[in-house]
């Protein structure tokens, strides 16, 4: 189970990735962690990511820059290049 982000620590930790991320290019996945958070370093990134709440998602296009927030078990990067922020666990 995740943290409670209602401490203000565990937002922040969280905010500023301190659970540490992941590189991920074109036709690459990840899902050895829980992930909060995925920024596109490139234009055009397209991702799947499989939600821990809700609906799965498939985003395209993501312009270079752009940050999205979830929880995420696993993000499948299928153009472009991306990092990916776990989840900071204390």
């Amino acid at each position: 189970m995740g943290n409670n982000l209602t401490k203000q620590y565990n937002f922040f930790a969280n905010y500023f990735g301190q659970g540490g991320f992941d590189n991920v290019g074109a036709s690459e996945t990840v899902n050895a962690h829980t992930y909060v958070a995925i920024t596109a370093l490139a234009d055009n990134t397209t991702v799947t990511v499989d939600a821990e709440q809700g609906d799965d998602l498939t985003v395209s296009p993501i312009p270079a820059g752009c940050t999205i927030y979830g929880r995420f078990s696993s993000v499948t990067c299928t153009a472009g290049k991306i990092l990916v922020y776990r989840e900071y666990v204390d």
